[in-house]
């Protein structure tokens, strides 16, 4: 082959693999140019769900907005306990302000249920067993002050006798603070 030739030849191979080259990259850019074009339609529905959702979330809201507010009223009082031994100083505290005559108080966990169904935002319930026995107002006004700063907590068991003077009043009562979970549901 004489170099005339020889350069033909390279000529054509670099013309054919050029074509090649070519068909390539229209294939690829067929390809992508269908990928978008998917991609376009797949958004379209997306945002339309999410208008759809959107309003949904604005109807939920209105729905709720009473429910959310009271929420909102009761979040500092839940906030505020969130272990069991801040609960039983607060309660211990208020009984010695007080200075009433105690007999006896066991703090204990336990899960807390509403109708046999486990409570998720409020798992556990600090149980305080307190007896005492002191005068009939004393007793009476330490409950309803112990309501007005805790309106969370609530009283699982209350039992009254005769005290061991006249006018004393042996009060056995259960107050039950919910605490709150640490973790996000």
């Amino acid at each position: 082959m004489n170099p005339k030739q020889l350069g033909m030849v390279v000529v054509l191979v670099g013309i054919l693999l050029l074509v090649q080259l070519a068909q390539s990259f229209q294939g690829k850019a067929k390809t992508l140019n269908s990928e978008a074009e998917a991609a376009a339609k797949e958004e379209a529905g997306l945002v339309t769900q999410l208008e759809a959702e959107k309003g949904v979330y604005e109807d939920l809201q209105r729905q709720s907005k009473e429910l959310l507010e009271f929420v909102d009223k009761w979040e500092p009082f839940f906030a505020v306990i969130k272990e069991q031994q801040a609960a039983e100083t607060g309660i211990s505290m208020k009984v010695r302000e007080a200075n009433m005559l105690n007999l006896s108080q066991r703090y204990q966990q336990v899960p807390h249920k509403i109708s046999n169904v486990d409570n998720k935002s409020l798992p556990i319930l600090m149980q305080a067993s307190l007896v005492f026995d002191d005068s009939y107002a004393k007793l009476l006004n330490w409950l309803g002050m112990m309501e007005k700063i805790k309106p969370t907590m609530r009283v699982g068991r209350l039992e009254l006798a005769k005290g061991s003077r006249g006018d004393d009043l042996r009060m056995d009562v259960t107050l039950e603070v919910p605490l709150r979970s640490n973790k996000k549901p």
